[in-house]
């Protein structure tokens, strides 16, 4: 919770203004995308999902998921997306992907919208092309976790909201190969957890 959820709360919530109405994107279904996902439920916001994964696809709208987008099947989902939009986009994208995704994510945001720049999951490559930011008048917000009071106000939230963290498995101490091995495979949904 404090990192992965108050990294979606600071960027989404405290900085980025998310609120009822609006449209997210979250790329995929790790922790920080799965609670944008419930913070954006939580606000009446409209959430679309992006993975690989149908089975997945199916859990994130058990949880408020109204746009779904399976990437494997649909690479171009940023058409999808705008498609399902009817061209708005979307208000508020977590940027979770980096040179895989940027671009895709710069013709899916809305005018006026903001894109929560989070993460590097596809490492470090090409630049995007920005000029689209200025053409939505639009924002990247930079996020790095976020302080004792965003921690605050997320746990207030999570309590209004009885919002609980996903977690896929708990893994006990001596389980920690298993749980790095689980990581890697990529099927969990959720967090891993290691039990001390």
């Amino acid at each position: 919770m404090p990192c992965a959820g108050v990294t979606a709360f600071h960027g989404l919530i405290a900085r980025g203004g998310m609120d009822k109405g609006d449209a997210l994107l979250v790329q995929g279904t790790g922790g920080v995308a799965l609670f944008g996902l419930q913070f954006a439920a939580a606000l009446g916001a409209r959430a679309i999902v992006i993975s690989s994964s149908d089975e997945k696809l199916a859990r994130a709208k058990a949880l408020g998921g109204s746009i779904l987008i399976n990437y494997r099947d649909t690479p171009d989902w940023d058409v999808a997306l705008m498609k399902a939009t009817d061209g708005a986009g979307a208000s508020h994208i977590l940027e979770l992907g980096g040179p895989g995704t940027y671009d895709r994510s710069l013709r899916s945001v809305a005018s006026g919208g903001k894109i929560i720049q989070i993460g590097v999951l596809t490492g470090f490559g090409p630049k995007p092309d920005l000029a689209r930011l200025q053409w939505e008048n639009a924002d990247i917000i930079g996020v790095t976790v976020g302080s004792v009071e965003h921690f605050a106000a997320m746990n207030r939230f999570l309590t209004e909201h009885a919002i609980h963290p996903i977690i896929d498995r708990v893994y006990g101490f001596d389980e920690v190969p298993d749980a790095y091995a689980h990581l890697r495979s990529g099927s969990h949904f959720g967090k891993i957890v290691v039990k001390l």
